[in-house]
């Protein structure tokens, strides 16, 4: 499976998440499409015709070879389950609930990303759109972590992926998480200030 934002991921990011956004935002994830699943599909296909012949295997066999055809089948159900599980991990994203509104949201994670000292990007078509692009990770080619935010009513949401070249769909790092940990307990100290400026404001 490819990557969500292949080749050079700040010039075509945007088009993806602009096109799926209010997806994501009511479902908490990326559109699962078949051309994404396909490569999983495909090995569960074979792998539906292959384990009858493997329990075939393992009925007739000796205890010596009946071992080792079950090991097989062990090993080929479980693998099948990392990559769906994996699959599930990389489109979907994480929940913060807030008590502010999407422009409420929104300024509360432009002062959370500075307070890190971190550099992001908005989308220009979609404000509420944030992304923070790490360095290449690959000696050859490109390969990074992309981190997305999106603010919206009541929420703010946070994917984590890897783009580049190669074919992958590996996990969020331990990062991404300690990212979206460090955003949760920020969000508890700061939320009210921002829930009273904002409200300051629209009286004025």
């Amino acid at each position: 499976m490819k990557q969500l934002f292949s080749g050079n991921p700040q010039a075509n990011w945007g088009n993806k998440i602009i096109k799926d956004l209010a997806f994501i935002k009511r479902k908490g994830r990326y559109p699962i499409t078949y051309k994404v699943i396909s490569p999983i599909c495909s090995a569960l296909v074979l792998f539906t015709f292959t384990w009858p012949v493997l329990l075939n295997g393992i009925a007739a066999s000796g205890d010596a070879p009946r071992f080792a055809l079950f090991i097989m089948l062990a090993c080929s159900a479980m693998m099948l389950g990392i990559a769906a599980y994996q699959l599930v991990t990389v489109f979907s994203f994480k929940r913060i609930e807030t008590t502010l509104y999407l422009q409420g949201n929104k300024d509360l994670l432009i002062k959370f990303l500075l307070s890190q000292h971190l550099a992001y990007t908005q989308h220009p078509d979609a404000q509420e759109v944030f992304m923070i692009i790490s360095k290449n990770l690959s000696v050859s080619g490109d390969f990074r972590e992309v981190m997305v935010f999106i603010a919206d009513d009541k929420q703010i949401l946070i994917n984590s992926h890897f783009s580049g070249s190669r074919i992958s769909i590996n996990p969020p790092s331990k990062y991404y998480k300690q990212m979206a940990n460090r955003l949760k307990e920020w969000i508890k100290t700061h939320a009210n200030t921002a829930s009273t400026q904002a409200l300051s404001f629209s009286k004025n």
